[in-house]
């Protein structure tokens, strides 16, 4: 690929031409797939994400009958080591990792989900999709430690001590037992073929999430192709740096930033359906006293106990739970005295308890409901969990994720892979930043978005909690029914 010519610091000096070239016709094929609409989209993805299943299957049959294949698999789900479990990055890295296979917090989801049938039932999606991607990538796992077992016995090597990782994995195993079949060089051809067909699906995939938010919120009045080109053209450009003589350097640094990426937007994604929405009304109703105590007991607890397990000499972890502990009380006590006050002066507002349990779960309970009359049943533990659990723990991942240390001690957030900082250090943690501020002027001047919002053009109803809105989940059903009777009126 052209490494050998990169400077004494590592850093590139060249384009490799041919490698651009092939880049070039890469981002043609994802343009192809994506101009003549959503329709064409999902047709094609039936074989960029068909043909590379069979072929995996061919791949695992014929791995598992091998010589030693038995071997590798043993040591795929037969040998545990949970020692590996003690590395706090794993936890991190292993979340963004899901979060990358899933599509999760890149928009494409949202994007698929606005071509769905508006009643489309999400919960039962979102299950159907989770456990697909697990256990294909299981069965991805079985295949590739059954190749290494075969490996393993050719060259009378343990698997453990096999020089196979990250890439090496499929561009050391893969050839080898497709070269067993008869006609092994065109299964091997396939094999590329197949890698190219798992690469254009989700680079189209990603590239489909901004083109539908321009396409279906922005209003220009463009045509579809032309957007496309225009996103794919400019997508093009700032791919250019991994195919330089240090594209693979590019590539694993950024690979390392985009975890960072991926669990903070979850974080605020979470954290603005959990905490954001409605905040005004609780702040009318509660009081901002009680609001901002009762949120600091939820956040300022985590990121204290955080910094006490993570950046400790020694892994404190029970300090860190009597932090977590001690910090939460204290801010709760505080959000129970204001409440106590509330009631006081106005008895009519209800009991202590009453306002309590509105303030932990009014919003989202009403979020919930409300949602579920469009996209089917969503259970009481999704809201319980999107407000009181997984904002967080995504927080306690990232924080984790930032202390995290190198091989000389340094930390990883700055210092990764002992890259230099120009250009490496400095692209990876540009990209994180860019999230950042894309996301704090979202907050903060949430105007500049107005044109990508349809509840400011009159075309959907904003949905707006009130201290008087009903969260009891009385209605799912019949909610639901109503929105399939709208959806039939919109049709005719």
């Amino acid at each position: 690929i052209g490494g050998k010519t990169v400077s004494k610091d590592g850093n590139p000096t060249r384009l490799v031409w041919a490698n651009a070239a092939y880049l070039l016709l890469v981002w043609f094929f994802i343009f192809l797939c994506l101009a003549f609409g959503m329709k064409w989209t999902g047709r094609i993805a039936y074989f960029t994400m068909g043909f590379p299943i069979i072929l995996l299957f061919v791949f695992l049959f014929r791995a598992v009958s091998l010589e030693g294949a038995g071997g590798g698999i043993k040591q795929y789900i037969g040998q545990w080591d949970m020692t590996v479990l003690e590395k706090g990055d794993v936890w991190s890295e292993a979340v963004a990792q899901i979060f990358f296979s899933l599509s999760v917090c890149f928009g494409v989801m949202i994007a698929y989900g606005a071509a769905c049938p508006r009643t489309e039932p999400a919960l039962l999606n979102s299950f159907v999709v989770g456990l697909s991607n697990s256990v294909f990538s299981f069965i991805s796992g079985l295949a590739v430690f059954a190749a290494l077992g075969h490996l393993s016995f050719l060259t009378d090597t343990p698997v453990a001590k096999l020089k196979f990782e990250g890439l090496s994995l499929v561009f050391g195993t893969w050839p080898v037992v497709l070269g067993t079949l008869p006609g092994g060089e065109h299964w091997v051809r396939l094999l590329f073929f197949n890698l190219f067909l798992l690469g254009i699906d989700s680079a189209f995939s990603l590239v489909e999430a901004p083109v539908s938010i321009i396409m279906d919120k922005a209003g220009l009045k463009m045509q579809r192709w032309m957007v496309c080109a225009i996103i794919c053209t400019l997508s093009y450009f700032s791919s250019l740096l991994y195919v330089t003589d240090a594209g693979l350097s590019f590539l694993d640094v950024v690979d390392f930033y985009i975890n960072f990426t991926l669990i903070l937007l979850g974080f605020f994604e979470t954290f603005s359906a959990g905490w954001i929405f409605g905040i005004e009304e609780q702040i009318k109703t509660f009081g901002v006293d009680a609001v901002i105590t009762y949120m600091s007991a939820n956040f300022l607890s985590v990121f204290a106990a955080s910094l006490v397990w993570f950046t400790a000499e020694e892994n404190n972890v029970w300090g860190g739970f009597v932090t977590l502990i001690v910090v939460y009380f204290f801010f709760f006590a505080m959000t129970l005295y204001h409440l106590y006050v509330k009631v006081k002066e106005d008895p009519s507002c209800g009991t202590l308890e009453y306002l309590l349990e509105q303030l932990a779960f009014g919003n989202v309970f009403y979020l919930a409901k409300e949602m579920s009359h469009v996209v089917g049943v969503l259970p009481k533990a999704w809201a319980v969990l999107i407000k009181q659990f997984i904002p967080q723990v995504l927080l306690i991942l990232f924080i984790n994720l930032a202390v995290t240390k190198n091989k000389v001690g340094e930390t990883a957030f700055g210092h990764y892979g002992e890259y230099a900082a120009w250009p490496y250090q400095t692209i990876g943690i540009a990209s994180v930043c860019f999230a950042f501020v894309i996301i704090m002027v979202g907050f903060s001047i949430s105007d500049l978005f107005a044109s990508f919002d349809a509840t400011a053009h009159g075309n959907i109803k904003a949905l707006e909690y009130t201290s008087t809105s009903d969260s009891s989940d009385e209605e799912y059903i019949t909610g639901r029914e109503v929105a399939k009777k709208e959806d039939v009126e919109a049709n005719k």
